[in-house]
């Protein structure tokens, strides 16, 4: 596990905050994507399928993390550093992609609440 697997959730979660609120603003701005379908605005759907894709990114980090996780549990580090680094490695990353998860929903929150430029 390495500190830039370790940090993805935590870009991913930036990435949908910086698409999400760019979107929507063209969306105000520009009246991009605003027709209606299966009544809401196409923006409302893009945003949402731009959301299910990046919380199947964070679980799929998450997945990767706790697959190392279940590896390492059989192990005797017999003290080694480096068994012992990697297992904390390994936990702040699954820590970190429930963390991201959580705050993808939230950020998502008023999509689901609000109409597009409200």
């Amino acid at each position: 596990m390495t500190l830039t697997r370790m940090s993805a959730p935590f870009a991913l979660w930036a990435l949908h905050f910086v698409a999400l609120y760019s979107l929507q603003g063209l969306a105000c701005a520009q009246q991009l994507w605003r027709s209606r379908i299966g009544g809401l605005e196409l923006m409302t759907w893009v945003l949402a399928a731009v959301t299910l894709a990046i919380l199947a990114a964070i679980g799929w980090e998450a997945l990767r993390a706790w697959r190392i996780h279940r590896a390492l549990l059989g192990r005797d580090d017999s003290g080694r550093a480096e068994q012992s680094r990697r297992r904390f490695m390994v936990v702040l990353s699954l820590l970190g992609a429930a963390i991201s998860a959580l705050g993808v929903t939230f950020t998502a929150a008023p999509l689901a609440l609000l109409q597009t430029c409200a």
